[in-house]
């Protein structure tokens, strides 16, 4: 009973913390290769992993999920923004979902 009670509440704290990524989307203002930062023109500020490189320019659009670690945000997946066929903004990703459903 304990076992099963114990791998109840470890599942139950790995759902949470996958559960636990935030999601924004926005403007890069400014790049800060000495953070491997960046920050979108709303303010906020997302760091990548030490080592990484951020191949970003002011003014691309962005959409990234991140989890608060030490007081950053630190981006689990960075997806570039570009318009579609219809003009809209999707990611590489959306494209693909878009051509393989068809």
């Amino acid at each position: 009973m304990k076992k099963a009670l114990g791998l109840a509440l470890a599942l139950t704290l790995t759902l949470s913390l996958s559960a636990a990524a935030a999601e924004k989307g926005g403007t890069v203002k400014s790049i800060d290769p000495a953070t491997n930062s960046f920050t979108l023109e709303d303010g906020t500020q997302l760091t990548v992993s030490q080592g990484a490189v951020i191949d970003l320019a002011p003014g691309e659009k962005v959409r990234a999920a991140y989890e608060v670690k030490d007081g950053k945000n630190m981006v689990v997946e960075l997806n570039r923004m570009t318009p579609g066929p219809d003009g809209q903004l999707t990611t590489a990703i959306d494209r693909l979902n878009q051509i393989e459903g068809e």
